[in-house]
């Protein structure tokens, strides 16, 4: 029986990811569900709210059988990246039979039409150009050919991208649209038993813990609890201003233009807003403008501070050696599935400090930029900012 594959942050795990991963098994019919899961940096351009391995334990007890890590070269990077990096590291495994996704609009032919469009094309420049976001943009192209997608449905949107990937690099994997319910992906009401990823993350930031009971697995819950005790919960993007001030004023203008994503000249008004800034968000504020996304703007803050520049995302996301398999986690009475991947595998697969010898140089660059993200993530916890190597931690069982 095959496994079904789920690309995910878990940012943190709640009740509508233990519903996507339910859902996601009786609509394939797998037995078993392989998360690929982001590493230390968000798509959203944030730190994860937890650390990697406290996330992979949660996933676990939320109902994953094994998690593989999206490397934050990546993991923290636009939706056509993120969803490559995704596609290609499951179907890599050689295990799954099919893609599980999250959708506000559940329509799968929909989505397949709309991934068959060139969003890269002519209508799209011409839509970009008018000053409108790339999802409202996107939108518009789409309404042109009679599809009609939410260009606020951020779930509709990626999407698009798994279908188009899955359609390019594993055309033999079905992709299973798993309809959302609760709240949408940016509201930050707590809907009873149903709230966002993002609604638990301000409740955190304020505070107020007691909200998160009842809307996470009670396992999760206790998990999270205890982060926060340790001084480890919730990671925040404001925590890192510090770091990331002084490394963009240390790179100043020249360096900033080699980070990805970073075109048009908009280093320098980076690197002027680093200079009169005390913090993140002022200086998101003072860059911040129709033609670039807040998302974009925080990845390239991150991308500062962990050293992602154009050239090795254009690496990670081109070289035929750069990627591989490192496990961070799988059920104790899922062990099989290590056994299963070492024979599957199509790419190097690494569990511990051991198996990068022998990893291609490409993936060696690869695994140590997130060896350097994940040390750095722990500056931005509110008080426990101590960490130890990324290969201290031993694979997570539970």
């Amino acid at each position: 029986m095959h496994s079904v594959g789920i690309i995910a942050e878990y940012n943190p795990f709640h009740n509508g990811h233990a519903y996507h991963i339910e859902r996601a098994k009786k609509l394939s019919g797998a037995e078993t569900v392989i998360v690929c899961m982001s590493a230390s940096f968000t798509q959203r351009g944030e730190p994860a709210c937890l650390d990697k391995f406290t996330r992979t334990r949660l996933a676990l007890l939320g109902g994953a059988d094994m998690v593989i890590e999206l490397p934050d070269l990546l993991c923290c990077a636009c939706a056509e990246r993120f969803a490559y990096g995704g596609v290609r590291l499951l179907a890599a495994t050689g295990l799954i039979g099919s893609l599980a996704f999250g959708s506000e609009c559940g329509d799968m032919e929909a989505l397949r039409r709309a991934s068959r469009l060139d969003l890269a094309g002519e209508e799209m420049k011409a839509a970009l150009s008018s000053g409108l976001s790339y999802p409202s943009a996107a939108a518009q192209v789409m309404k042109k050919h009679g599809i009609i997608i939410d260009p606020s449905a951020p779930n509709d949107m990626l999407a698009i991208e798994y279908t188009r990937q899955l359609s390019r690099l594993a055309p033999n994997i079905e992709p299973v649209a798993v309809q959302r319910i609760g709240a949408g992906y940016n509201d930050t009401s707590l809907e009873k038993g149903f709230a966002s990823a993002s609604a638990l993350r301000k409740a955190a930031e304020d505070e107020n813990f007691g909200a998160l009971m009842g809307q996470v697995p009670e396992a999760v819950f206790e998990g999270i609890m205890s982060e926060h005790e340790r001084g480890r919960f919730p990671a925040k993007l404001e925590a890192l201003s510090p770091a990331i001030l002084g490394t963009l004023r240390g790179i100043g203008a020249v360096g900033i233009a080699a980070l990805a994503d970073v075109s048009e000249g908009l280093e320098n008004p980076i690197y002027r807003a680093s200079l009169s800034s005390s913090s993140c968000s002022e200086l998101l504020e003072k860059v911040k403008t129709k033609r670039y996304t807040l998302a974009r703007l925080r990845r390239i803050l991150c991308y500062a501070l962990i050293g992602t520049t154009a050239e090795k995302q254009r690496l990670a996301f081109e070289a035929e050696d750069a990627l591989y398999i490192r496990v961070l986690g799988v059920k104790k009475e899922k062990l099989r599935l290590l056994s299963e991947l070492s024979e599957k595998a199509k790419l190097p697969v690494v569990i511990s400090a051991s198996d990068i010898g022998s990893l291609p140089e490409n993936a060696k660059t690869m695994l140590e930029h997130s060896r350097r993200a994940q040390l750095l993530h722990a500056l931005a916890f509110p008080e426990n900012r101590s960490c130890i190597d990324d290969f201290s931690h031993a694979l997570i069982s539970v």
